[in-house]
């Protein structure tokens, strides 16, 4: 037990970022389980897809709402309470999905799943830092978000493989829904955010906030949202940083709601045979494992640094997306998927890493609340305007789009690298002219 209580001690950085990776990973997989097969599972239900991409559109639309506001109130009262409410959130709205049967049961998903992203977002990560940081002036921030990374792309991999293969292998059971058909996925995924919650409970701790969680803490919220609106005007890498970050959101979501049923149209979709599902959710988390495993062991060491590994990595990005678009057959989704989801995971981590170096502490959950506002912004852009797209076209031509538009963000990193070598140039001149007589 002891040797347990120091793997996780708060006071050495492996244990800090244990923790966190636990937590991180364990969430990651109750993402995942659901996730291969969530797609399949809305339209076996009887939405289409253009229905689909409103629900996405309304629950994108309310993160941002609800974004900057919680955003300080999580620096204002404390991470732990907001995470806490971000999970219970978002366990009531799969709860819906699991039973969706239409609009008002899909609304009530989108409003739960709404209200659980703009809690979440920014405050177990920056709990996270700020207990990193305080463990020793010379930690590498971007090596630990890179073992965060691995620890939640492994988690993906396995939910993934385990989501998608769910249903085929309860099938032949006759077990009562939803133990059957794709509804067993998304079950499972809900008792995994269960146990998310308690161990949260257990393992976040926040001695600062200790105390200090009433009305009159709250009502300090607006000003850290004042105050992280200016800053993020002010901080030169951040305007490139947050475009950066609605073109993720943009792909991401193109990339969730259509690979499925593209895949559909070589690997049909049915319930029994949704172990092709498996593999590929396997392929896409052996991929983002990889790349996550990539950036932790080089992503130091790649030339032009973060800027340029983000930039690369959202050209890779753009391109598998054309690939899989324009190459339906099960070649071409698989390498598709693969080359999208290693290139998420290489630019999750510097992106990450820049915007967490360009910000300062007392103002990290409210800066990274505006970073995750732009990123669901982007989804609901996406959501909106590609869900009606694919229904009265084809899924291919909005997956298409959405490719081209993330092959433009690569100029976003362009813009950070300018930024910075500007900065280390003013930083050497004012350096000469102190040293100067």
């Amino acid at each position: 037990m002891p040797r347990l209580a120091q793997a996780f001690s708060l006071d050495t950085e492996r244990g800090v970022t244990a923790r966190f990776a636990l937590l991180a990973g364990l969430q990651e997989f109750a993402i995942w389980l659901p996730l291969p097969v969530l797609i399949l599972h809305m339209t076996d239900r009887g939405l289409d897809l253009a229905m689909i991409g409103v629900a996405f559109a309304i629950r994108a639309v309310l993160v941002v709402l609800l974004e900057i506001p919680t955003g300080g109130l999580a620096d204002a009262i404390g991470r732990k309470p907001i995470a806490l409410a971000s999970q219970t959130a978002t366990l009531l709205s799969f709860a819906f999905l699991l039973v969706v049967s239409g609009p008002i049961t899909l609304l009530a998903y989108a409003l739960f799943q709404g209200v659980g992203a703009a809690l979440h977002s920014g405050a177990l990560e920056a709990w996270y830092v700020d207990k990193l940081k305080a463990t020793g002036p010379s930690v590498d921030l971007q090596k630990n978000l890179a073992a965060v990374s691995v620890a939640q792309t492994a988690a993906m991999l396995v939910g993934a493989a385990v989501g998608g293969s769910l249903p085929s292998l309860t099938s032949g059971l006759g077990l009562p829904w939803p133990l059957s058909g794709f509804g067993v996925a998304l079950l499972a995924g809900l008792v995994l955010r269960m146990v998310v919650w308690w161990l949260t409970v257990a393992l976040v701790e926040e001695p600062e906030f200790d105390g200090k969680s009433s009305l009159s803490d709250a009502l300090t919220a607006p000003g850290i949202v004042r105050d992280g609106l200016r800053l993020a005007v002010r901080i030169p890498v951040m305007p490139y940083l947050l475009f950066a970050g609605a073109s993720m959101g943009i792909a991401m979501i193109a990339i969730e709601t259509f690979w499925q049923p593209i895949a559909s149209l070589t690997f049909g979709a049915d319930p029994e045979t949704s172990v092709v599902y498996g593999a590929l959710g396997f392929t896409l988390g052996a991929a983002g494992l990889l790349g996550s495993l990539v950036v932790m062991r080089y992503g130091d060491r790649f030339p032009g640094g973060p800027a340029a590994l983000g930039g690369i990595s959202v050209l890779v990005k753009g391109g598998a997306m054309l690939l899989l678009a324009l190459h339906a057959g099960g070649l071409g989704v698989a390498v598709g998927l693969a080359l999208a989801y290693f290139a998420v995971a290489t630019q999750n981590v510097p992106h990450d890493a820049l915007l967490n170096d360009a910000v300062p502490n007392e103002r990290r959950s409210i800066l990274l609340s505006i970073n995750s506002l732009v990123f669901f912004l982007g989804i609901a852009i996406g959501s909106g305007v590609l869900g009606p797209l694919a229904s009265v076209t084809d899924p291919r031509l909005a997956l298409a789009v959405a490719g081209g538009f993330t092959l433009l963000a690569a100029f976003a990193y362009v813009g950070v690298a300018v930024v910075g070598r500007r900065a280390a140039a003013d930083a050497g001149q004012s350096a000469r002219a102190i040293e100067s007589p």
